[in-house]
C-alpha cells in the first residue's frame, strides 16, 4: 500500500496572492512530492481600473489565470465565489472553509498575516484563524469528517511592522525556484500585467510582453534578494557555510493557531 503524500494548502484572499506569495515553498514542496493544492477565497472580480470587465468577466479570467498557474504546480487552484473588495468574517463562510480544509486535510497551510493593508487579506486570515481548532472538532460541521490534528499554519511575508512585523521562524532558500515563481505571476497577466501599472504608472501598460517580463523577474528578484540581506543573521545561524551561496530567501512566520512544527519538519521546510 503506498504512503500517503504530504499535503499542503495555500489559501489567499485574491487569485494570485496563494501562488505568488507563496510560490518558491510550494515548488520546491512539489518537487519534493507533495501534493499542491491553492484556493482563493474571492472571486476577483473588482481587481481592474477596467469597469466593462469589473465582475463576471473578470472572474472568468482570474479562474482561467489561476488555474493556468496551478498546472505550473501540478496542482488545483479553486476560486470561490465570494465578492472581491468584500470579504466579511461570517460563521457561514468559515463553515465553508472548515469543510474545505476537512475535505483536502492539508498537512500544512499557508496564508497571510492577519494585519495587512487590504480587508480581504485580513479577513482571510481571520478566517483561517477561526477554522484552525474547530478542524478537529467532530461536533462542528458534522457532516464532514473532522481531523485528527490541527495541520501546521504558516505565514507569508509581509513587510507591516503593527502591531508586530513578520517573525523570520522559516527561511526557504528559493534561487532554485525564483524563475518559476516569475512564470506564475506571468499567468495572472490581468493583475501583474495592466492592474498593477494603475495608477501610477499607465505607460507601461502598452509596454511589450517581454519587456513587462524582464520588469516582474527584476521586481521579484529584488524583493527576495532584499529578504536575504533584511534577515542575513538569521540565514547564517541557519544554514552555516551555505549562506553565502545563497541569494534569494521565502520568510515565513509560524502561526500560533495551527500544530505546532517539529524541527524535522521546519528542516524538511527550509532544505
Amino acid at each position: 500500500m503506498s504512503e500517503r503524500k504530504l499535503r499542503v494548502l495555500s489559501i489567499g484572499a485574491h487569485p494570485d496572492d496563494a501562488d505568488t506569495s507563496a510560490g518558491g515553498l510550494l515548488a520546491k514542496l512539489r518537487d519534493k512530492g507533495w501534493e499542491i493544492r491553492l484556493l482563493s477565497v474571492t472571486d476577483g472580480s473588482a481587481g481592474t481600473y477596467r469597469k466593462e470587465l469589473g465582475g463576471q468577466p473578470l472572474n472568468l479570467i482570474r479562474q482561467a489565470e489561476a488555474a493556468a498557474s496551478g498546472r505550473l504546480l501540478g496542482g488545483r487552484y479553486d476560486v470561490l465565489d465570494h465578492p472581491d473588495g468584500r470579504l466579511e468574517v461570517t460563521l457561514d463562510i468559515r463553515e465553508e472553509l472548515i469543510r474545505y480544509i476537512r475535505r483536502f486535510s492539508p498537512d500544512l497551510i499557508l496564508t497571510n498575516r492577519p494585519n495587512d493593508y487590504h480587508a480581504d487579506h485580513r479577513n482571510t486570515a481571520q478566517l483561517v484563524q477561526d477554522a484552525s481548532f474547530l478542524l478537529t472538532v467532530p461536533c462542528i460541521c458534522a457532516d464532514t469528517p473532522y481531523m485528527e490534528h490541527m495541520p501546521v499554519v504558516l505565514y507569508w511575508h509581509d513587510s507591516f511592522k503593527k502591531p508586530y512585523p513578520c517573525q523570520p521562524d522559516i527561511i526557504v532558500p528559493i534561487d532554485d525556484t525564483l524563475e518559476e515563481l516569475v512564470q506564475m505571476a506571468c499567468c495572472h497577466e490581468s493583475q501583474y500585467f495592466d492592474w498593477m501599472y494603475w495608477p501610477d504608472h499607465t505607460e507601461r501598460i502598452d509596454w511589450p510582453k517581454e519587456q513587462k517580463v524582464a520588469h516582474l523577474r527584476d521586481r521579484f528578484d529584488r524583493l527576495f534578494a532584499g529578504h536575504r540581506r533584511q534577515y542575513d543573521a538569521q540565514v547564517r545561524a541557519k544554514f552555516g557555510a551555505e549562506a553565502d551561496s545563497i541569494g534569494h530567501v521565502e520568510v515565513y512566520e509560524i502561526s500560533e493557531y495551527g500544530e505546532e512544527p517539529s524541527q524535522a519538519f521546519m528542516d524538511m521546510l527550509e532544505r
